[in-house]
């Protein structure tokens, strides 16, 4: 063989390697080789020494059930699935690039408007508390208006094991201990965040005051809808009712424990 084609031969072997070093199993590829002829022990081979993404939802199951799938090949993707979810705790999107990425806590800022004016006409009028993020965008950009989130929570994990893994932190950053103590989606709520481009901030109010009563929590009336299928035990498809460009936040509204903080929200921007 001349070397020019032994060169070839070695490029191709190596752009090959490197292919299939990349290579993501998902529920597709499953059916693929299932159509190619492999059997049972292939597949499932295949799965345990690759990287894997599937889809482990009930509605998924069904359709790889119907396409041959074996029950001993379901039972391997439902097991890798929780394998590879249990401990990724967060919020997730699949940004421009196909990609699934995590939305880290942004840290707002807390104000108090009117408070002066309502102390001079004796607490007549409300008090609004605001939570503030700087800048006017967020850095988790979108490009679809209905877009798909990826909930996964871990609540086997106790308190206790929280305070020993965040010891003397507030709770934000990337500790994510919302995910720990929520149990679903439906302990979050959907805002649309309102922008000020003077300031270079993006705002949502989240509780008002006055001399009668004081109400804590983003109003009901401007929660955005988002319709909820379970995954798995900790695993959740999150998907909003149609959004149109703007800036929007989860924040969580469950019960904070002791000596946490929630100064926190999940941003993204939908373009």
């Amino acid at each position: 063989m001349k070397p020019k084609s032994i060169l070839i031969t070695f490029l191709f072997c190596i752009s090959s390697y490197l292919v299939s070093a990349q290579e993501v199993i998902t529920n597709e590829s499953v059916v693929q080789m299932l159509e190619l002829g492999f059997d049972d022990a292939l597949i499932i081979d295949k799965i345990y020494t690759s990287d894997v993404k599937f889809d482990a939802s009930l509605a998924a199951l069904g359709k790889l059930k119907k396409a041959g799938v074996s029950s001993e090949v379901l039972s391997v993707i439902m097991e890798k699935s929780k394998q590879n979810t249990k401990s990724k705790t967060g919020i997730y999107f699949v940004d421009a690039n196909g990609k699934d990425k995590i939305i880290q806590p942004a840290v707002f800022s807390g104000s108090n408007d009117n408070k002066v004016a309502q102390r001079l006409v004796s607490n007549l009028i409300n008090s609004k508390q605001k939570a503030r993020l700087p800048r006017t965008k967020s850095n988790n950009v979108i490009k679809t208006d209905r877009p798909e989130f990826t909930f996964i929570f871990n609540p086997a994990t106790t308190e206790v094991d929280n305070l020993q893994n965040d010891q003397g932190s507030s709770g934000i950053g990337g500790l994510n201990w919302w995910f720990r103590v929520a149990s679903n989606p439906n302990e979050f709520v959907l805002v649309k965040l309102r922008v000020k481009e003077r300031q270079n901030l993006r705002e949502v109010i989240t509780g008002k005051s006055s001399y009668l009563s004081t109400t804590e929590g983003v109003d009901p009336k401007l929660a955005i809808g988002f319709d909820i299928e379970e995954i798995e035990g900790n695993k959740f498809k999150v998907t909003p009712t149609s959004l149109e460009p703007g800036e929007y936040a989860f924040l969580y509204q469950g019960q904070v424990p002791q000596g946490r903080q929630n100064q926190s929200v999940f941003d993204f921007s939908i373009q």
